[in-house]
């Protein structure tokens, strides 16, 4: 007596064996979609911050190196300006920190800027700039602001060799009309090139 498939839904292979069911595909999970949504969300916020971290390098590299303000000691000094070599008749508008001049008088509207190592009367050893907008304060407070910057001058160990005295140049009413907002103070000695190096702390 034959015995009946208990499988008739199974066709059988040509080996009498039951071929196995087919499976079903599996339905696409509904994350599949939310975690594409996610990643493409993802990308473009990542593509944004790096838009926003180069352009904030752009502008550091722009604007990092640019002088300092006015109102500060030492602004509008620039040392990375073109200057011819030196010895050079300077005008005063162009001193810069450090600057050491030979045979130096402080009325004159320029100086002959010299090496440090040369013999040298003079070193301009601390710089103020007013701001353009600002108005002529008047003589007294420009001599109390001259004295205050000289104040800020740091001398190393080589100005103990020399008798050094502070001289303050600030602009009169007529030339801060002129646009001229320069406070400096300079290291002098009382007669001749005495100074053969520089005075200033680096």
């Amino acid at each position: 007596m034959g015995q009946e498939n208990p499988f008739p839904e199974n066709p059988e292979d040509g080996h009498g064996n039951a071929a196995p069911a087919a499976r079903p595909a599996p339905a696409r999970a509904p994350m599949d979609l939310m975690t594409r949504q996610r990643l493409i969300i993802g990308g473009i916020v990542l593509a944004v911050l790096l838009l926003i971290i180069a352009l904030i390098w752009i502008l550091v590299s722009t604007f990092g190196n640019r002088p300092e303000p006015a109102g500060t000691p030492g602004a509008g000094v620039s040392a990375s300006a073109s200057r011819a070599p030196l010895p050079a008749d300077i005008e005063s508008k162009d001193y810069r920190l450090g600057d050491c001049f030979a045979d130096f008088d402080s009325n004159a509207s320029k100086a002959r800027a010299v090496e440090c190592t040369t013999p040298h009367s003079a070193q301009l050893g601390a710089v103020f700039n007013y701001k353009a907008s600002d108005s002529f304060p008047g003589t007294n407070a420009l001599q109390e602001k001259g004295r205050e910057v000289c104040r800020t001058v740091l001398l190393n160990e080589a100005s103990s060799k020399y008798k050094l005295l502070q001289q303050n140049v600030y602009p009169s009413s007529t030339s801060w009309d002129s646009g001229d907002r320069r406070v400096d103070c300079f290291i002098v000695v009382d007669s001749g090139n005495a100074l053969r190096e520089s005075v200033l702390q680096k």
